[in-house]
């Protein structure tokens, strides 16, 4: 027996000139059932590339949060690369910063920003179960939180 598994629906609204209405009507019809169209490669291409973004910008995410653990001037590199994603207005990150990283580490920040600023689906410490609880102890160990002077 087959199942048919199908897909949601995404109901769109589309403002087209009178004399326009056949091309796109030809154009619609074309999109829904052509897989080869050129329109559903691009379509196919673009997916598979948000795919493999998000897939390194996640993994990079947790050698990242586990070398921020450490107790290198890396690790405080990286700590607070973590931090400033986490939340820039209470913890601003000095781009030059990254400059100190070796070449493996600012690929992965790389990866990670790319995910996060093109590809955001959630904010950094949530793909972590405590995460919050993860990044403010973090912050802490790091002694990254200002101290008011009065």
């Amino acid at each position: 027996m087959n199942t048919i598994v199908r897909q949601p629906l995404l109901k769109i609204t589309v403002d087209v000139p009178a004399e326009k209405s056949d091309q796109f009507h030809l154009l619609w019809e074309q999109i829904l059932s052509d897989e080869d169209a050129p329109i559903n490669q691009q379509t196919r291409a673009v997916q598979s590339v948000r795919e493999n973004a998000m897939a390194a910008g996640e993994a990079a995410l947790h050698r990242l949060y586990g070398l921020a653990q450490g107790d290198t001037g890396q690790a405080r590199v990286i700590a607070r690369f973590l931090a400033g994603l986490y939340n820039g207005t209470r913890f601003p990150f000095d781009l030059t910063d990254l400059r100190t990283l070796d070449d493996a580490l600012f690929e992965n920040c790389m990866a990670l920003l790319r995910m996060d600023a093109r590809h955001c689906v959630q904010e950094v410490h949530r793909y972590f179960e405590n995460g919050g609880v993860k990044w403010e102890q973090m912050i802490s160990d790091w002694n990254m939180e200002k101290k008011s002077t009065s």
